[in-house]
């Protein structure tokens, strides 16, 4: 890709078909592992085996893996997940261990490996705010995933805010990550906040200095500049109104229904809609349906909710649909 090229997708088609989508009865080839709420692996009801939209069943992610700065995985159905559970519970319960020691335990690192190597994706915590991430993540690479021999593993990405690293923290972290690609796609997902953020640090431009009022053609501008300076899959960038995808193969926007502000702050937020968008890159899903899934799960969660049922999902595309067939965004498509 040489050239900036957005083209803007209309949902509605995509959102049509997700209803009919949403209404099969699936045979998940997969299951979910995600971190508890809040972080608390101590409250008994984070222990409950929950079904997602499509059928897919989702577990507790092992503490022992969330300290490596995992934050969920989507695993084949037929990884039995009783010994590294176990190992979870003998590691953490004797000895004041960190994810860098864990990760020169032989017996954890074998079954670490034989975990990745039925791993479809694996998505990771904000890496501005998990301080272990220089550390831990290029030994993570080298010491479980590489030697899994797995190439076909969809990786995603937060950033967080950039805005209090330095420029050699922050290009070695986007190093960092582009590293993965060597084990499968990389895929960057930060807010539009961020992403301004990140163009700042990265051309040197000063926090107190306004941008002033960004018009749309400017921030596709910007946002194309940190995709080329990247050596990863692709770039999401998302706001209150839209997500844009840059990569290789696409570059898109894909208008969203605006979400009321407690869902657009809540605490799972990131989770739920990673949620979605792991469903939809395990079924072979063009880019732009994966994401759709994702916002559509990630609406229907609310503030609150990390497992939203069936007719929750499809009422929520039905007002995305409608919210589309309003005069002011027919004409947005024309």
């Amino acid at each position: 890709m040489q050239s900036l090229s957005l083209t803007i997708t209309n949902p509605e088609p995509i959102l049509k078909n997700l209803e009919k989508l949403f209404a099969l009865e699936l045979k998940p080839e997969y299951f979910y592992l995600a971190k508890p709420a809040q972080e608390d692996y101590e409250n008994p009801l984070n222990l409950t085996t929950h079904k997602n939209v499509l059928g897919m069943s989702e577990y507790l992610l092992p503490e022992i893996i969330h300290l490596m700065g995992i934050r969920s995985m989507s695993v084949l159905m037929g990884y039995d997940m009783g010994p590294i559970n176990q190992l979870s519970r003998d590691l953490l319960s004797t000895t004041d261990i960190d994810g860098e020691e864990l990760l020169k335990n032989e017996i954890f690192v074998a079954e670490f490996r034989k975990l990745f190597s039925m791993a479809r994706t694996a998505a990771f915590d904000d890496w501005s705010g998990f301080v272990a991430a220089s550390a831990i993540w290029p030994l993570l690479l080298d010491t479980v995933i590489k030697p899994s021999q797995n190439k076909n593993l969809d990786f995603i990405f937060y950033l967080g805010d950039p805005a209090k690293k330095s420029t050699f923290q922050v290009d070695e972290a986007l190093g960092l990550m582009a590293n993965f690609s060597q084990s499968g796609s990389v895929t960057l997902a930060v807010d539009q906040a961020e992403a301004l953020s990140l163009w700042r640090v990265l051309n040197a431009v000063d926090e107190r200095i306004p941008l002033g009022k960004q018009t749309i053609h400017e921030l596709k501008r910007k946002y194309f500049s940190l995709y080329k300076s990247m050596s990863i899959t692709r770039l999401l960038v998302y706001s209150t109104n839209d997500a844009m995808l840059f990569s290789s193969d696409d570059q898109f926007v894909l208008t969203r229904k605006i979400a009321d502000t407690p869902t657009e702050l809540g605490i799972s937020a990131r989770q739920n809609f990673v949620s979605g968008l792991s469903t939809g890159l395990l079924m072979g899903d063009e880019i732009a349906r994966s994401i759709a899934i994702g916002l559509v799960v990630f609406g229907a969660s609310g503030p609150y909710n990390s497992f939203p049922g069936l007719s929750a999902v499809q009422e929520y595309i039905a007002d995305w649909i409608a919210d589309l067939e309003k005069p002011d965004a027919i004409f947005l498509y024309q």
